[in-house]
C-alpha cells in the first residue's frame, strides 16, 4: 500500500553522503549511515561540494531530526560521480544513491543524483528506487561568527512534474525552503 506521508517525508526532508568512487575515507555511524570524504583524483576536479550535518523540520508534528552526509565531485572533463544518504530518524527511513550532477554560483550548489537503495520498513518504499533526487545548499563560511551553512528538503521526480536531477542543475532554481544545519559543515569549491 502507498504511503502519503512517507512521500510526502521524502518531499520535505533534508540531508545527504556522497563519495567520488575513485577514493574515500569511510567512517562509520548510527545505523549503518556512512560518511563520505572525497579524495582527489585524476581528471582534475572542477568542482568540489561536500558536506554532513544534522537538520530539524518540523511538519507539523514537532521537530524531526535528519542527519545526512554527501559528496559531489565535477572534474575538468564534466564527469560528475558522488554519493548522498539521508537518515530520516523519525520515520526509520535511509535514502542512499549516486550523485548524478552539481553546479554551482559562488557559495550556492545544485546537487542532483538517482536513489539507489532505500532502508525502510515500508515495502512500498522500494518503488522509489531508480528516482531522480535533488537539492541546493548554502556554504555560509567556516569561521565560529559565520552564519549557518543551509540545506533544502530533498525534492524528486513525480508524475506530471518535468524537473529531473539535470534540469535542476542545469536551471538552478532558487525554490525550496532553506533550513539551516547542525553539527556539521557545507563546502563549495569551485578550482
Amino acid at each position: 500500500m502507498w504511503n502519503p506521508s512517507r512521500s510526502v517525508l521524502l518531499l520535505c526532508c533534508a540531508a545527504i553522503a556522497c563519495s567520488d568512487p575513485t577514493g574515500a575515507t569511510r567512517s562509520a555511524s548510527r545505523r549503518g549511515a556512512v560518511a563520505l570524504t572525497p579524495v582527489a583524483s585524476a581528471g582534475g576536479v572542477e568542482l568540489a561540494v561536500n558536506g554532513g550535518g544534522h537538520v530539524l523540520r518540523d511538519l507539523g508534528n514537532g521537530e524531526e531530526l535528519t542527519t545526512f552526509s554527501y559528496s559531489a565531485i565535477r572534474r575538468a572533463d564534466g564527469t560528475t560521480n558522488g554519493e548522498f544518504q539521508y537518515d530520516f530518524r523519525a520515520a526509520n527511513l535511509i535514502v542512499h544513491g549516486h550523485v548524478t550532477c552539481v553546479t554551482a554560483a559562488g557559495n550556492i550548489a545544485w546537487v542532483g543524483g538517482v536513489i539507489d537503495r532505500l532502508q525502510s520498513e515500508d515495502p512500498v518504499d522500494q518503488e522509489l528506487v531508480g528516482t531522480d533526487i535533488w537539492w541546493r545548499v548554502t556554504d555560509n563560511g567556516e569561521g565560529a561568527a559565520d552564519a549557518p551553512d543551509q540545506t533544502t528538503s530533498l525534492l524528486f521526480t513525480i508524475a506530471g512534474v518535468p524537473i529531473t536531477a539535470q534540469s535542476w542543475c542545469n536551471d538552478r532554481p532558487t525554490r525550496g525552503v532553506q533550513r539551516p544545519i547542525t553539527n556539521g559543515n557545507i563546502q563549495v569549491r569551485a578550482n
